[in-house]
């Protein structure tokens, strides 16, 4: 297996990347779902039991963080990700290697904030585990900060990665003046 085949698949196979990509999304529906229970269990048990459970508020608020990151690459990768794209499929539709140029041009724009991101997170994370940090209230609920850091520095290291595959998947329709299925977006059934 040769890294073209491990990034981008094989015919309309689906990559290990892709498929990395795709289970960090899952993970994060997965996140989606437990906070759904547990704020369900919340509210059962203060209305029930005149209990709340401890924590619930800083665990969703921590969990909607992880949620975003885990699923971008994901929502990059099938284009979903939200943008302006009426201009860009006109014009890629009219002059196809100048859309296509501008839209190369995009997703390394995208790499790099995202890679500003990570730049910017990675040293905070750093900071978090020497620092032994705790998120919450001392003496009622607390957790490490750690794993939701390490979180945002993965995910956006993978969807940098992801940019940069879209990024090359663009600029070789250029250079070879060959279209893939749809103009400046993949289409939801060829994995990039």
């Amino acid at each position: 297996m040769n890294v073209k085949s491990l990034v981008f698949g094989q015919g309309t196979g689906n990559s290990l990347f892709g498929y990395l990509v795709d289970g960090l999304n899952a993970a994060g529906s997965l996140l989606i779902f437990a906070i759904m229970a547990l704020i369900c269990a919340d509210v059962l048990s203060r209305n029930l039991f005149n209990q709340p459970i401890d924590g619930v508020a800083e665990m969703v608020a921590a969990s909607i963080v992880m949620i975003v990151f885990l699923q971008l690459a994901s929502t990059l990768r099938h284009g979903r990700l939200a943008q302006a794209d009426i201009f860009i499929y006109g014009f890629t539709v009219s002059f196809p290697r100048i859309g296509r140029s501008l839209t190369t041009l995009y997703y390394l724009a995208g790499a790099a904030m995202l890679g500003v991101v990570y730049q910017g997170t990675v040293p905070v994370l750093m900071r978090a585990i020497n620092r032994n940090q705790f998120f919450g209230v001392e003496g009622v609920f607390t957790f490490p900060v750690w794993p939701i850091r390490t979180v945002v520095v993965v995910c956006a290291a993978v969807t940098v990665l992801q940019f940069l595959v879209l990024a090359v998947r663009e600029a070789l329709c250029v250079v070879r003046g060959t279209p893939i299925n749809t103009p400046a977006a993949p289409s939801s059934g060829e994995p990039s």
